[in-house]
């Protein structure tokens, strides 16, 4: 082959590559044109045939107005009460022997019906009694210390009767408690008579030990010291109301018991709620750790250093306080309300004054309340109106 023919046949060799790789990218964007307008075929179906938006989320208040959320609203809040404390006890031995058993330590509590101390192998049974036992009580003997008796028998559930008189009940429900702890029963040969060496006398139906006198195997003597309780609330003291706290009558939550707060009341003495204060952990912690130099905080408040002690004091503990009766609170916008003032104001609905007493902010929402006719279930986002409005609802 001649030089002039290698030559030809190497140009038709380079025109036919050049030719087939035109030929691959031509392929190639069809092929692409061909995915892209399928995919937008998809999507103009997708908007084509997609469903409408259902009518339970379609608004059907006019712009310029909110639906408002109603709910019950009872003002639950932490109130610090300062408990003022008596004088601390020491509770004494009504036996003597041999201390066989100890039931208490320091920092427990011990409330009545229970067992204190074994003497002699014996359970001796803790009882508070309003006026302690002096004498040797029989049946148809009558006096204070038997109302007291008859009266601490019946806290604890027993069928003793509401009587100053030591009655066949009153010897069947103290051997019922008796029976249920071991200790020593009422009996025949006893002369159905109740000795008050019988029991440990307690100054409450529930103290807390703050410190102990015995010890397993010592002799104890009848009047010597068994432990010295902490000191026992007398009074609570309701902190200065809050200004942001709803008025009306309110109940305060102590351990699972729940007591009124009267309206305006400063001071506490009802005697249920001082024991339930008494018997609760969080007056225990306080009292106990109060007797340490300086302040303790129990519960995130302070604890005066004078609790516990013999010259009493007094000592700060939490607890829930709230509404007694729920408030019905609507939730609108800040901005819905107008003519503001000591805890009052306006809304505009459809341009019309509604009283409201302002109660509370949560979460970016304003919660008020109306009377019962003057409801409402949307309000203007921005007064429609400046007219006046007065808490009873008019202009």
């Amino acid at each position: 082959m001649t030089q002039g023919s290698k030559t030809v046949a190497r140009t038709t060799a380079v025109r036919n590559e050049r030719r087939a790789a035109r030929n691959g990218v031509a392929i190639s964007i069809v092929v692409l044109l061909a995915l892209v307008m399928a995919a937008m075929g998809v999507s103009v179906g997708f908007l084509l045939t997609r469903s409408k938006i259902p009518p339970s989320l379609v608004s059907n208040t006019e712009a310029g107005t909110v639906n408002v959320a109603a709910a019950q609203f009872d003002d639950s809040r932490s109130v610090a009460l300062t408990v003022s404390l008596g004088e601390s006890s020491v509770v004494a031995s009504p036996t003597s022997g041999t201390v066989t058993g100890i039931s208490v330590g320091a920092g427990a509590s011990i409330a009545s019906g229970q067992v204190a101390f074994n003497v002699d192998a014996m359970p001796v049974l803790a009882l508070h009694t309003d006026v302690p036992l002096y004498r040797e009580l029989k049946s148809g003997m009558r006096g204070p210390d038997a109302t007291g008796l008859n009266a601490a028998l019946r806290r604890l559930g027993y069928n003793a009767p509401d009587s100053d008189a030591m009655t066949w009940d009153t010897i069947t429900a103290y051997n019922a408690l008796a029976q249920s702890v071991g200790a020593r029963q009422l009996s025949r040969d006893s002369g159905w008579a109740i000795d008050p060496g019988w029991f440990v006398w307690l100054p409450a139906d529930s103290v807390t030990v703050k410190q102990t006198s015995i010890a397993i195997g010592r002799q104890v003597a009848a009047g010597q010291d068994l432990f010295t309780t902490a000191a026992i609330p007398f009074k609570a003291t309701l902190p200065a109301a809050a200004a942001d706290v709803v008025a009306g009558e309110r109940v305060i939550t102590i351990g699972d018991q729940t007591f009124d707060v009267p309206v305006d009341s400063t001071e506490l003495t009802d005697a249920a709620l001082l024991s339930a204060i008494n018997n609760s952990v969080a007056f225990r912690m306080a009292s106990l750790g109060s007797d340490s130099s300086g302040a303790m905080s129990v519960g995130g408040v302070a604890a005066g250093n004078a609790a516990g002690s013999s010259a009493g004091g007094t000592v700060n503990v939490s607890y829930d306080w709230k509404l007694k009766q729920p408030l019905t609170a609507l939730s609108v916008p800040p901005s819905a309300i107008y003519d503001a003032t000591a805890g009052s104001g306006c809304v505009s609905v459809d341009a019309k004054p509604v009283p409201v007493l302002i109660i509370a902010s949560q979460l970016g929402k304003t919660m008020v309340s109306v009377g019962d006719d003057q409801a409402f279930d949307h309000v203007d986002v921005t007064p429609r109106t400046a007219a006046h409005c007065t808490a009873q609802g008019g202009e």
